[in-house]
Order: C-alpha cells, then sequence, then structure tokens
C-alpha cells in the first residue's frame, strides 16, 4: 500500500524559533524580515521545489546549507527535495543531517517517518513517530499520531492503525486527514456505518476530493444504499471527470 499523505509542513522558517544562522538580514522593507541569510535561501529555494524548479531549488537549498551547518530546515527542505528527484540515498543523508543538527525538529522526524515508511522500514517509521508523539514539546501530537495510524495500516497492522488514528481525533475531532482514514479503514474492516459517519465528519470540513467520493460510493454499495451511492459516482463523474476514481465509479456502478 502506497503511503499516501505528508502531513506538517516542510518546514517552519516562518517562524522565528527555527532559524538558527547568526547572520541576519535587517534591510528596510525586506519582505524576508530577520531571517538569517540561510533561511532566506532555505524560503526561496522550498518555493522553487513547490513550483517544480527542481534544478533551481537544489542551489538554494544547498546554499543554505553551506551558510549554516547547523541549519536542521535546510537539510529537511533538501531531504523532500530528494525524495521528489528520485534519490532515495540522497534523501536519507539529508535527513540524518538534519537530525543532527536539531533532535528535536519534529518537522523533520515527521518527514522522516513519512520516508521511511515509504521505503517499506515500517517499524523504523514507527520508531520516528513515537519520538515525535512522546514528545512534551510538540504541541501537534495529532499529526504524528495520523502519521503512524497510515503507516501502520500501510503495513498491515490495521487493528494498530485504527488505535493511533482514533488518538489523533481525541485531540482534534475535526482533523480531516485523520477522518478521511478513519472512513477508509473502516470501510475496509466491514464498518460500513462507521465508514460512513466518518466519511460525513470529513466532509463537515473538507471539499469532496475524488478519494473521499469514491469511499463513499463504495461505502453505499457494501451497505446496500445504492441511491446514494449513485450520488456520489454521479458526482465523481460530474467534478472529477478525468480520475482513476471516476472510471473505477463508472465500472462499479451503472450511472444513467
Amino acid at each position: 500500500m502506497k503511503f499516501r499523505v505528508l502531513i506538517g509542513p516542510i518546514v517552519c522558517v516562518a517562524l522565528a524559533a527555527c532559524g538558527s544562522s547568526k547572520t541576519h538580514n535587517t534591510r528596510p522593507n525586506d519582505p524576508y524580515g530577520s531571517l538569517s541569510q540561510s533561511d532566506i535561501y532555505v524560503r526561496k529555494g522550498i518555493q522553487y521545489m513547490e513550483a517544480g524548479n527542481y534544478e533551481v531549488a537544489l542551489q538554494d537549498l544547498t546554499r543554505a546549507a553551506e551558510l549554516d551547518g547547523r541549519n536542521s530546515e535546510a537539510y529537511n527542505a533538501l531531504a523532500v527535495l530528494y525524495q521528489r528527484l528520485d534519490q532515495p540515498a540522497d534523501a536519507e543523508r539529508e535527513f540524518k543531517k538534519a537530525l543532527s543538527a536539531n533532535s528535536e525538529n519534529f518537522g523533520v522526524r515527521n518527514n522522516y517517518g513519512r520516508f521511511l515508511c515509504g521505503q517499506g522500514r515500517y517499524a523504523e517509521a514507527m520508531s520516528q513517530f513515537r519520538e515525535v508523539i512522546g514528545s512534551k514539546l510538540y504541541n501537534s501530537p495529532w499529526i504524528a499520531l495520523t502519521n503512524a495510524g497510515i503507516c501502520a495500516r500501510s503495513a498491515g497492522q490495521k487493528g494498530e492503525a485504527e488505535q493511533y488514528l482514533r488518538q489523533a481525533l481525541e485531540y482534534d475531532p475535526r482533523f480531516a486527514p485523520a477522518l478521511i482514514e478513519m472512513a477508509e479503514l473502516s470501510r475496509e474492516t466491514g464498518q460500513g456505518m462507521s465508514a460512513r459517519a466518518f466519511l460525513e465528519r470529513y466532509h463537515a470540513v473538507a471539499e469532496p476530493d475524488p478519494r473521499s467520493l469514491w469511499i463513499g460510493v463504495e461505502t453505499e454499495a457494501g451497505l446496500g444504499n445504492f441511491h446514494a451511492a449513485r450520488d456520489y459516482a454521479k458526482t465523481l463523474r460530474s467534478k472529477f471527470p478525468n480520475t482513476k476514481e471516476a472510471v473505477q465509479a463508472k465500472r462499479y456502478i451503472s450511472v444513467d
């Protein structure tokens, strides 16, 4: 099973606590404020990465690491970039550098755990997530708990996955990533009514998307409510006609 999502920000250079370089840019009207030169390059590199300009992103992020060898966020962003470039050995090297620079960078541990889970290294991934969950310094435990739940599900540990996801929702009952995971997990384990309830909660806080609508098709069909299943299928075909879910819905159930 593919590890579906990266939950949480790649970096947090906008926060003062994330800066690590001692040389700051304090020019008037500077859009980067008082960020360090290293952090400025991190921010620029992330912007280029999100725009798909990986070559320039690599240059900027490498420069950020050169300017400040203790900038954990520079290595974190480099690791994510190498993941996108399908260079796992380089990604892991940068994750390790990031944690060496700041072992309490929970964004790095979340990203590293996601990386390890995607590599099928489930025990190592769960160790990273547990490190985050167990820290009293981390103020968003529902993020790591959801990541742990997704990874446990990827490893085939559905009972453990449910425990993590329910814990995440105890912290934040409206956390959409945990809600959609619980909807799909409930459907997979034959808990149709629970799947419906979690899906309704998800749609109360997030816009319908191909994945959630497909879960709706399968859930309602499994419950014998073919009218509702057709409604989900029609929405899929009308709003997301070119997705694989829309094709699946068309094959799964007849829509006139």
